[in-house]
């Protein structure tokens, strides 16, 4: 019952630019004109990511899509992988950047297309900065500032299709990125509507052989988001947000456990990628977004698996 009003959640809010489920990579052709003519796909080259990245090689080679290859961010998306992906992005200029991966890797599509996009001069004059500035992903940071640009110059982003490899911030559906700052250990946040991926898609099969340490991770991190979501919900939103978080917890925290111990159960396994996506599209409203900026200030944005930190981040904002 829990698990189809989770569904129900989904399908309200993301409609047909979404499929998730066992085998959702096998419905790859559903965003075939999406894709286009060429692509880019943004993967790791670790063991684990071989499997999928194969099967959508496969999918761009029997429709004869031309592709190419650039490697994911690093956790978290330090700024120096951000430009090299927002590189490779620009010199294939592709009709559709494909983004293979957890949170990092896609947070990274999302900014390093809206880098490869717009030129300096296009920013420094919707945005009124410098063109030292303009040339870098900090005048970015904040809410509407790709919406501005993109309003002036009357061009989208890159198209994106997210292809979710592990959940719990449910990257693959929003409006956020987040980038690190190395030099000062810390993240910073694009809110934008712009940059929201047109297609996106979760095969809870990519799953099966994750480490126990990534499940759990998930899992953690779901239980963080819901909870910041919530805790900052107020005015008309506050019943909706409400209804979503319970849906949330109840999975997770009824599940973790036993997906950690068997992650072949698929009814566990699709409870992680559920309502803390649908839950996080409401951060901007409910005010989380400062919370998460005092997380990552406390606790830094790299020296501990995300969830952890996340959850010791709240007991401590208590």
């Amino acid at each position: 019952m829990v698990v189809s009003e989770a569904r129900e959640l989904l399908r309200d809010w993301k409609g047909d630019s979404y499929i998730f489920g066992q085998g959702a990579l096998d419905r790859m052709s559903t965003f075939k004109s999406f894709v286009g003519d060429r692509a880019l796909l943004i993967c790791s080259n670790s063991e684990w990511a071989r499997g999928p990245v194969e099967r959508i090689s496969g999918f761009l080679k029997e429709n004869n899509i031309s592709y190419g290859k650039a490697l994911s961010a690093r956790p978290n998306c330090p700024r120096e992988d951000l430009y090299r992906v927002a590189l490779n992005i620009k010199s294939h200029d592709p009709d559709c950047v494909i983004a293979l991966g957890g949170g990092s890797t896609i947070d990274c599509a999302k900014a390093a297309s809206v880098l490869a996009t717009y030129g300096p001069s296009e920013v420094s004059e919707a945005l009124g900065v410098d063109w030292g500035s303009a040339s870098i992903v900090e005048p970015y940071f904040g809410t509407g500032m790709v919406t501005s640009v993109r309003e002036a110059t009357g061009r989208d982003i890159y198209p994106i299709l997210a292809v979710q490899t592990a959940s719990g911030s449910a990257a693959h559906l929003t409006k956020y990125s987040n980038i690190t700052d190395p030099m000062v250990d810390q993240k910073k946040l694009i809110v934008d509507e712009a940059v929201v991926p047109g297609g996106a898609l979760f095969d809870y099969g990519v799953t099966y052989d994750a480490p126990r340490s990534l499940v759990l991770d998930g899992g953690l991190d779901g239980i963080a988001h819901l909870w910041e979501v919530f805790m900052g919900a107020s005015g008309a939103g506050y019943e909706k947000i409400k209804r979503i978080a319970s849906v949330g917890m109840e999975l997770i925290l009824g599940n973790l456990r036993a997906a950690v111990a068997d992650r072949m159960c698929v009814v566990l396994l699709m409870s992680f990628q559920t309502p803390p996506g649908r839950c996080r599209h409401s951060m901007g409203a409910s005010g989380s977004c400062l919370r998460r900026s005092q997380l990552e200030e406390w606790c830094g944005p790299s020296r501990d698996p995300h969830g952890p930190r996340a959850l010791r981040g709240h007991v401590r904002d208590c």
